[in-house]
C-alpha cells in the first residue's frame, strides 16, 4: 500500500473540507424558487372572529355569520360574504406608493382569534382589478368582487 507524503495528506484534508463546505451550503448555490404567485386573502389556518369596515361588520355568531349594518337588507348573505373572503386571492403587483396616493382607500380590519391586533386591508376600488395594500405590499384582488366582500358598499353610490 502506498503511503502519502505529509504534503499530499494536507491536500486531501483541504479538499475534503472544501467538499464539506460546498455540501453544507448547497441550498445557497441552488436557484431559489420564485415567490408564490398568489396568496389567500385570509390566512388559511386562521379562525376569523369579525370583519369590520366603517361601522359595518360581518361577525361570527356561534357556527354561523351575521351582518351588522345600518342597511335594511344586503344583497349578499352572511355565509356567501364569508365564503367570498375565503375564496379571494391576492396576486403581487408592482405598484409604486405614489400611484394611488390621491385615492381614498376603503380600510377593512379582520380580527382573528388569538391575536390582539387585526389584519388591516386597504382596498382601492378605483382600479381594475381592485388593488389591495397589505403589510406595505401591493396586490391585485382575484376570485372575488369587492361588492361581495363588503356588500354594504353597493349602497354607497345610490
Amino acid at each position: 500500500m502506498a503511503r502519502l507524503s505529509q504534503r499530499a495528506m494536507n491536500n486531501v484534508v483541504i479538499l475534503a473540507m472544501l467538499v464539506m463546505i460546498a455540501l453544507f451550503n448547497l441550498d445557497k448555490f441552488a436557484s431559489t424558487p420564485d415567490a408564490p404567485s398568489s396568496r389567500s386573502l385570509l390566512p388559511s389556518d386562521a379562525y376569523v372572529l369579525k370583519i369590520e369596515q366603517d361601522g359595518h361588520k360581518l361577525e361570527r355568531n356561534g357556527q354561523t355569520w351575521r351582518q351588522v349594518s345600518g342597511r335594511a337588507a344586503l344583497p349578499v348573505t352572511p355565509q356567501a360574504q364569508y365564503a367570498a373572503w375565503q375564496q379571494a386571492a391576492l396576486v403581487p403587483t408592482p405598484l409604486p406608493d405614489s400611484a394611488l396616493s390621491q385615492v381614498e382607500p376603503i380600510i377593512t380590519v379582520v380580527w382573528l382569534a388569538g391575536y390582539s391586533q387585526g389584519i388591516v386591508y386597504a382596498f382601492y376600488p378605483s382600479s381594475h382589478p381592485t388593488t389591495v395594500k397589505l403589510d406595505g405590499q401591493w396586490y391585485a384582488l382575484e376570485n372575488a368582487e369587492l361588492r361581495t366582500l363588503l356588500p354594504w358598499l353597493s349602497f354607497a353610490d345610490q
